[in-house]
């Protein structure tokens, strides 16, 4: 079976907007539908399970049922961080899910991913190896030291743009994030985790369509590039 956790406990704040930004409208809908909307699509995607804000909950009950959303199985309340909500899932997962289900983890500010990324980042999991949707970087990375001075400029060819789907077996991502949570590490996304434990995560290329909202500029670029994701997503 293959399990996708959405996560939803942002509030909007960095777009300057007083409500959590899933409900931001994008085609007179909320950018949660767009984002729901390819999961409930997607014939690999079993179960989803989502994190969000207790104040958010019945909010996204009514798009639930408004667009007749079925796959969504709980809402679990969003604990401080992305991190942590994920765990909570995780550990919520634990009596019902076989150890080698799939699972992937998804923004929920990320609703351009395709039907067929979705495919294809799930079925790179294969021989305990893990896999993520990226972009290549088109600008030059530089990594700078505590003080920002330049310490290294790595080739381009190597860098790419992690994002959502990020996808392992259950019990390699259960372990990952059990790690961080004994050894209170933070990390930058669900790879980085599952890297602590030796496990290896296959790149799969994606749209940059498939980018996270994040600031305002980010919600006016969604809005423009909605016709063209939905005349594309094959």
């Amino acid at each position: 079976m293959n399990w996708i956790i959405i996560t939803a406990g942002g509030n909007g704040k960095r777009m300057g907007l007083s409500e959590n930004k899933i409900f931001a409208k994008i085609g007179k809908r909320p950018l949660l539908y767009w984002t729901l909307k390819v999961f409930e699509e997607s014939p690999i995607i079993d179960q989803i399970i989502m994190s969000a804000r207790s104040e958010d909950i019945e909010k996204i009950k009514e798009i639930l049922r408004k667009f007749l959303v079925k796959k969504v199985k709980h809402i679990v309340p969003a604990q401080e961080t992305r991190q942590k909500s994920t765990y909570y899932i995780l550990k919520t997962l634990q009596n019902v899910i076989s150890q080698r289900d799939l699972v992937g983890v998804h923004n929920a500010v990320n609703p351009f991913v395709t039907t067929k990324e979705i495919e294809n980042v799930f079925k790179a999991c294969k021989n305990g190896v893990a896999a993520l949707l990226a972009q290549p970087a088109i600008d030059t990375i530089k990594i700078t030291d505590s003080q920002k001075f330049v310490h290294e400029t790595p080739l381009r060819e190597y860098c790419w743009c992690a994002q959502t789907p990020q996808v392992a077996r259950f019990k390699a991502l259960f372990d990952a994030h059990t790690k961080a949570d004994q050894e209170r590490f933070s990390g930058t996304d669900d790879t980085q985790l599952l890297e602590r434990i030796g496990i290896k995560a296959v790149i799969i290329p994606c749209s940059r369509l498939n980018f996270k909202i994040t600031y305002g500029e980010d919600l006016f670029r969604a809005r423009e590039n909605l016709k063209f994701f939905l005349e594309n997503n094959v």
